[in-house]
């Protein structure tokens, strides 16, 4: 019986780290998943295929590529969810992993929104929105540059002062 007494002790390790381990997710999930504003604009630009939108919400805030909504979901589910290759290669470029395993409350990946579609087709989706990147990319860098432009022209107006005219 002594024999089995550690093997008992093991076990019973392993269930209350995986049990930890559930209940750490379970915790960060109930933290880091809400609904707010920014998401809702999201969901709506992707809905309706805004690709100005979309890069306008997604130049505000680094982390957005990875916010999720009070179900779990987020970019990623509702640009496979509308077919929306712009989005997608908008969350990879901008370092978000279009085919993660990562699951929402109903314990689903965001691609599951098109494989579970009859009328979608994962690849050629996938393949149209690596086909984007480079033009993603090049309207990103633009719209950096065109605000650091603004910036400049905006500190040069406040080098003049008032009561130089």
């Amino acid at each position: 019986q002594a024999q089995h007494r550690p093997i008992f002790v093991i076990k019973a390790m392993f269930r209350f780290l995986a049990f930890a381990l559930a209940s750490h997710r379970q915790i960060l999930a109930d933290e880091s998943w809400q609904d707010t504003p920014i998401l809702t604009s999201l969901w709506q630009a992707t809905s309706s295929k805004d690709n100005d939108a979309i890069d306008r919400l997604l130049d505000s805030s680094e982390s957005v590529v990875l916010s999720r909504s009070g179900d779990g979901r987020g970019l990623a589910w509702w640009a496979w969810e509308f077919q929306n290759d712009y989005v997608l290669a908008s969350i990879m470029v901008n370092g978000g992993d279009i085919l993660s395993e990562d699951e929402d409350e109903a314990g689903k990946a965001a691609m599951a929104m098109c494989t579970d579609n009859p009328d979608c087709n994962k690849d050629a989706l996938v393949q149209k929105a690596k086909s984007l990147m480079e033009e993603v990319k090049r309207r990103k860098e633009q719209r950096a540059a065109d605000r650091e432009k603004e910036d400049f022209d905006d500190d040069e107006d406040e080098e003049l002062g008032d009561d130089e005219f």
